[in-house]
């Protein structure tokens, strides 16, 4: 489970934030954005929901923007009172937001998770871009943080193309010359990136993580551990989980 903070002045819409994630995340409140950055520096958290109009909307986006200079790395989600066109929502993502909570419509519990799962996994592809840019060309390591970020759902290799600005025949070019796998294999890589991540960190099952993946059977995730990584889940959960499938799949890599 991840460690998620909520910030949010109404009592009512942080009990709902926090029932919505229960099952799935450990969430705690905090009761202002000096304990929020508090907790944070002290590690207590790997992502956090916060409301982007408390006290008032140029502070808040104000501390949004110190929070993603600080912490990099967490998975940041808001709750906004804008609507679909509003152009709050482009200035919530310059500023580094990695998805927002309509508080106008009050969303359902699947889309508070689905939210935050999202924000989730841009985290983590951040963490691999991280350790992967001093050991790759640019241009790889961002088609590996794609593939990262949009390996739960199976893309087509196209669209990653697409996405970064590339042909499919620039794409496969780039992943060749940067000695990487072709664009399929690559997504398979980053669904066991994310995998890593959530059977250590989050601690969930095989089971939990197959299914949030888009495998079938968590002898699917189990299989494709052992093909590409070398170890089964288990024992990658046990050895750090993604820092360690990083370091697999890319022996040039380092995490010091």
């Amino acid at each position: 489970m991840a460690r998620l903070l909520v910030l949010h002045p109404d009592v009512r819409t942080r009990a709902r934030l926090c029932e919505a994630l229960a099952d799935v995340h450990r969430c705690a409140v905090a009761a202002s954005w000096e304990e929020l950055g508090s907790l944070l520096r002290a590690g207590q958290g790997d992502g956090a929901i916060v409301d982007a109009d408390h006290p008032g909307r140029r502070e808040a986006i104000n501390r949004i923007e110190s929070l993603r200079q600080e912490h990099p790395l967490l998975a940041l989600v808001a709750f906004a009172d804008v609507h679909g066109a509003d152009p709050v929502l482009a200035h919530l993502g310059a500023v580094g937001v990695d998805g927002v909570l309509l508080s106008w419509r009050p969303p359902w519990a699947s889309a508070i998770r689905r939210s935050v799962e999202e924000a989730l996994a841009i985290s983590r592809a951040r963490f691999v871009v991280s350790v992967l840019e001093r050991a790759l060309p640019a241009a790889a390591v961002e088609a590996v943080g794609w593939a990262v970020e949009h390996g739960g759902r199976s893309p087509a290799v196209d669209e990653m193309a697409a996405a970064l600005g590339h042909t499919p025949r620039q794409m496969a070019v780039l992943l060749r010359d940067a000695g990487l796998p072709g664009g399929g294999r690559l997504f398979l890589w980053g669904r066991l990136l994310q995998a890593g991540a959530l059977i250590a960190v989050d601690g969930r099952t095989v089971e939990d993580a197959a299914l949030r993946l888009g495998y079938a059977t968590a002898s699917g995730l189990s299989g494709a551990m052992r093909r590409e990584v070398g170890y089964p889940p288990g024992s990658v959960a046990r050895q750090g989980g993604l820092p360690f499938v990083i370091t697999r799949l890319f022996p040039g890599a380092s995490l010091t």
